[in-house]
Order: C-alpha cells, then structure tokens, then sequence
C-alpha cells in the first residue's frame, strides 16, 4: 500500500474513499466511530460516506474538547491538544483517553445493545488516525467489502447474486436480497452470456451492505435464502410447508399457537410469543409505522422466467456465508416442521444413521436428536449449545442452536415441485478470523465446506475456493 497513501478501496460508487491517506479519522476502539453510535465520528450511517477532517488541528479539536478548561486560545495550550497534534504530525495516529462516565454525553459511547456481550476495555479508547493508518490497516468490513467486489471481478461462468441480514423484524428477520441471480436463465443456458453478468451492479449491492445488524442471524438468513430457491411462485411450496399455525408446535419450539420459550434475561421480552405471528415464515414486506423504515420481508424468486432463482434441473445452487463470528440471537425458524418434513422422507445423517427429533420435555430428555456436528470438527456438541447473550434457544440438551439444522435441511429436502430430481441448497462457511465450532457444523450440515481466513489473500482464496466447490453436485437422496 505504499505506507498507505494508496486508497484501499477508491470505488467511484462509494460517497467517498476509504480512505483518504491526507485526512484524519476518529475512531473507537477497534472501529471507525459510527455516526448512530459515537461522537465524534467519522462514518455515516450507510457505511459509504465517511466525515472526514481535514487538518490535525480540527481532528484533535473534535475530539479533546471536553477537557479544555474554558476553550483557552490557541488550542495548543491543551495538553492534550499539544499531545494528539504532535502525534499526528508525526505518527499519523493518537491513542488518547479511554471514554468513562464524567464524559460529556455528546462525546461518549460505544453503545451497546441491551442483551449483547459487554464490550472489551479497549472499544472505549478514543483514536484519532490517518487516512494512511487506515489504508494499511483497514477495518474489517472494508476488506470485506472489497474483497468479494474482486471475487465478483474475477469469477466466470456463475451466476451470483447478494444479500445481507435483514432488519429486525421482531422474531424471523429474514435476509435483504441487495441483488437477485444474474444473470438470467435465458443469458446462462444453454449458453453462458458473459457481458450479462451485470458486475457493476452486483458490486453496487455489495457497496449497499450496512454492517449494522448487532445479531449473527445466520441460520435465519439461510432459511430466508431457502425460500428464494424454492417454488414458492410457482405452486406455493414454502406456504404448504411453512403457513401458520404450525403443528406440532410445543415444547418452546417455534410455531403457533402454543410454542415458546423462557423470558429474554436481559431485556424481559415475552417468550411465550415465539415465532407465533400468522406470517412469521412468510413476511412480506411492510412499512414499520413507528420508524417508518421499509422492512423488505422475505425475499422470493421473482415470477417470471427471465428473474427465477433457479433455471434448471440440474443447477447447483449454494449459499457462501462470510462470518466474523459465531451465529447469536439466531433462532426463530420453524425447527420442529423442518424435522417433521426431514424424517417423513427418511433421511439420514450421512453416516448412515437415522436422523430423528424428539422435542417432547426437552429439558428433561438427554438427547433431543437433530443436527449437531459440532463433535466431528474437534470439539464438543456442548460447545453448539451456548446461550449465553443469545436468546432465544431451544431447551433440548444437545440442539439448542438450530444454525446447522437450517443448512442441513436446505441440503437434504427438494426446494421446488416443479423440476424433476432434487434442487437443493448448499452451504458453504467462511470464518474471517474465526473458525467457531458452530460455523464449521453449519459447513459440514449443509454439504459444503469451512474455511478460516486471517488476512486479505486467505479472505478472497476462501470465497473463490467455495465458488469452485460450489459448482459441484452432491447427491441429496436420503
């Protein structure tokens, strides 16, 4: 990067550079101090725009003031102004105070959300940094962010598409679809048509992702993203098996009318009403009255040919999740009709055993059954059922989580009516600097593969990796 005076990502469709190498930069902690969050800050709310400052005086202005003893003229006479200047000037980067109670309000944060994990000591000291600093050492999300626009640059003979998690929806937040498969079915077969893979604007989608949603709602989004694969336009498959009042539905687990679960711990939210709402499975968009925020629902394939998720009988389809942590907050999906559907096609693990689910007096049965792999990547099946700062779960000893149930039924039922064979779904798990038993069990349930990445070449040979393997079938028979 040149010691950073090379923009990491100069996209001409982002508001502006990310990031500057001759201006400065507040952050906090270990990120970019977010406008909905912090003060002062430097990024906008939709993750494109940054609020830059132009000169050392100004940054160290903005975020010393609170301690200047009657502004006293000039600023330097701050100890603290004379101190975050001269490193800057010379250094490119202050480390100055951790923010604590006596700060102002309109200078202190982060805020967390009420029922996440506390934050660590460090995301409350106060940095101001160079452009430099940050193009060397940029923040996740835009590597992240750059990297798959590459991976989209580079890749032939695919179709691809974009979604992100959705907003909160209350229960079943189901996944934004930023940009649907492309290109179509009439530009892919029987001839792949290249100039149609609309790579501009699948990058513009990825350049839409607000990394903003304080859940990992993992297995939420791949069941959402089952919907979009299957034929739900065409013969109502997702309504047939999805469509409240959901039976059974018992035992905390979701379904109308008589699921749910404990109490949230942390806010008191109400678990008896559980996944309960008439269209919890089938959201369609709507207009929250009270932010008046336009919540995009759950996303289908759109009715004609030329838009359909799937074309034909013998396309592969698969979903390559990129996850900087361990799924939470993440289990509102209809698990107990997902097993009902599973074990009435007699389907197996794939080690021959039978798959089976018994929810009856979890709290008391030893073995719910499902799906937990969590033991054959290295580590324990207790270690997928962790519930600590994430609610809602299941109360069955060894399926509490439900993240790997979603992308081993994906894998294993046909999504759609009206094709012959089985066109299922699979799932492949990229850890960017994590590789959580969970993620690996969501991997291994859906077919396809984990991979941990720790910096940018790992990042992008992950996801181009998944996208080769992803062009291979698998057989889905029970």
């Amino acid at each position: 990067m040149k010691n950073g005076s090379v923009v990491y990502d100069s996209d001409p469709d982002l508001v502006s550079p990310f990031f500057d190498p001759g201006r400065f930069y507040h952050t906090r902690g270990r990120r970019i101090a977010w406008q909905v969050k912090e003060s002062p800050y430097s990024l906008h709310p939709n993750f494109d725009l940054n609020s830059i400052k132009g000169d050392a005086l100004v940054a160290c202005y903005d975020s010393v003031r609170w301690d200047i003893d009657d502004y006293p003229y000039p600023y330097s006479n701050s100890s603290l102004m004379a101190e975050c200047m001269s490193c800057l000037n010379t250094k490119g980067w202050w480390r100055g105070p951790m923010v604590i109670a006596t700060t102002v309000s309109h200078q202190d944060g982060p805020f967390p959300e009420p029922g996440e994990p506390p934050l660590p000591p460090e995301a409350y000291r106060r940095w101001v940094v160079s452009g430099r600093v940050l193009n060397v050492r940029p923040p996740r999300f835009v590597i992240a962010r750059k990297v798959i626009k590459d991976v989209i640059s580079s890749v032939t003979h695919v179709r691809l598409g974009v979604a992100t998690f959705g907003r909160d929806h209350g229960w079943f937040d189901p996944p934004e679809l930023l940009a649907p498969l492309a290109p179509t079915c009439e530009q892919s077969h029987p001839t792949f048509d290249e100039t149609a893979m609309d790579r501009p604007g699948l990058k513009k989608a990825v350049n839409r992702v607000q990394f903003r949603n304080n859940e990992r709602s993992i297995g939420e989004a791949l069941f959402g993203l089952g919907g979009y694969f299957s034929s739900q336009r065409m013969d109502l498959k997702w309504e047939n098996w999805f469509k409240q009042p959901l039976n059974p539905g018992y035992f905390g687990w979701p379904g109308c009318c008589n699921g749910g679960t404990y109490d949230d711990p942390y806010t008191g939210k109400e678990g008896i009403y559980w996944g309960v709402a008439y269209n919890e499975w089938l959201m369609p968009p709507f207009t929250d009255p009270s932010t008046g925020a336009y919540m995009p629902g759950q996303p289908w394939e759109e009715p004609w040919a030329q838009r359909r998720s799937t074309c034909f009988a013998s396309q592969t389809n698969a979903v390559i999740v990129v996850s900087g942590g361990t799924p939470r907050s993440d289990n509102t999906v209809p698990i107990t009709r997902m097993m009902e559907i599973l074990m009435a096609r007699g389907v197996r693990h794939d080690d021959g055993s039978w798959l089976r689910f018994d929810p009856a007096y979890p709290e008391t049965n030893p073995d719910v059954g499902g799906v937990n792999y969590c033991d054959r990547v290295g580590s324990t099946k207790a270690a997928c059922d962790y519930t600590e700062y994430n609610w809602p779960t299941g109360l069955g000893v060894g399926n509490k989580n439900f993240m790997d149930d979603v992308s081993f039924f994906l894998s294993h039922v046909d999504l759609r009516d009206d094709m012959p064979g089985d066109q299922t779904m699979r799932t492949f798990v990229v850890g960017y600097g994590d590789s959580s038993p969970m993620l690996q069990s969501i991997a291994l349930a859906g077919k396809g593969s984990f991979f941990r990445a720790d910096n940018v070449s790992e990042l992008r040979d992950a996801i181009l990796y998944a996208i080769a393997q992803s062009r291979t079938s698998t057989s889905s028979a029970p």
